[in-house]
């Protein structure tokens, strides 16, 4: 079977499968699929771009950095179907250089884009426009070294695509997929398949390309959902194309037309609750404004011993 056959009778068999926590129980589970065994070092580059961003409800996702005050994830992450509402901006963390209980670097966002023509009600038939933009809060501006957006895709199938996450089997290590190549893309190009290896955990994860220099690398689609086919597991990335000509005038002249903003400094308590079951309690402490015991209270915090 040619590729342009391939992709076709893919488009017409399809249906989404989400890789991400918040619509857990949307989920169909892919049988025999494992997460990529291989562990990376969240602070070395590429992977140090590559953040777990907590959410409001208990979940997870992961995302990109791209540019020192922007990054990018799946838009189904921002969603929580049990009230069928947006997560306000401020429930959202995004944590850099995360290995065990350590992180480099932990970003607030002050607001996040999500495309009009995606509908969480009906994901499937807007599985296009499932990516959304996130604002960096502008007092944690990140020290690390971001990814750049592909502007372009090649179609033609090469072995130096990768992809990296946090899974919700190993949530404290992130691992990744050294050897993944693109399979085909949607007729429109909005839609890229790839044989990645993305457990649940990667929603809004990069799909990242070499560049020409061999030593970098670009994002070349947001990972949104996989989809088991003849025996095989393919991975579905929404392409940097698509994004990049929505994102523009964002990201090089900052008009922006955000549509959910933080409505307030203080994490709320949706923000502590987030960090609770994926930083451990004392890195939840180190988020707080002010300290959870008083000071003439000597019994307060023994029976909560943090991991």
């Amino acid at each position: 079977m040619n590729r342009h056959a391939f992709v076709l009778r893919l488009a017409a068999m399809i249906s989404i499968v989400v890789t991400g926590t918040p619509l857990r129980a949307q989920q169909k589970q892919i049988e025999n699929l494992q997460p990529p065994s291989h562990m990376v070092a969240a602070r070395e580059y590429p992977w140090s771009a590559v953040g777990k961003l907590n959410n409001g409800v208990f979940g997870s996702c992961t995302a990109v950095l791209i540019s020192p005050r922007y990054a990018l994830t799946a838009a189904h992450c921002l969603f929580f179907r049990s009230t069928a509402r947006f997560l306000p901006a401020q429930s959202f963390h995004l944590v850099l250089g995360f290995e065990s209980d350590q992180f480099r670097e932990h970003l607030r966002i002050s607001a996040y884009y999500v495309p009009p023509t995606y509908d969480p009600l009906r994901p499937f038939e807007s599985f296009a426009s499932d990516w959304a933009l996130l604002s960096i809060s502008s007092e944690t501006q990140p020290a690390t070294q971001p990814l750049e957006i592909a502007r372009q895709v090649n179609s033609t199938p090469a072995p130096n695509l990768m992809t990296a996450g946090f899974s919700s089997r190993t949530p404290y290590r992130m691992t990744a997929d050294h050897e993944c190549h693109l399979v085909g893309r949607s007729h429109d190009g909005g839609l890229l398949y790839d044989s990645c290896q993305a457990p649940e955990g990667y929603s809004g994860g990069p799909l990242l390309v070499q560049n020409a220099d061999k030593q970098s690398f670009s994002v070349a689609g947001i990972h949104v959902g996989r989809q088991a086919w003849q025996g095989r597991s393919v991975t579905i990335a929404v392409s940097a194309e698509t994004i990049w000509h929505e994102i523009k005038p964002c990201i090089e002249n900052h008009e922006c037309q955000f549509q959910y903003f933080a409505t307030g400094r203080d994490p709320t308590a949706a923000d502590i609750l987030a960090g609770l079951p994926n930083l451990g309690f004392r890195k939840v402490i180190e988020l707080l404004p002010e300290p959870l015991c008083s000071n003439n209270d000597p019994t307060c915090g023994t029976a909560l011993a943090g991991p």
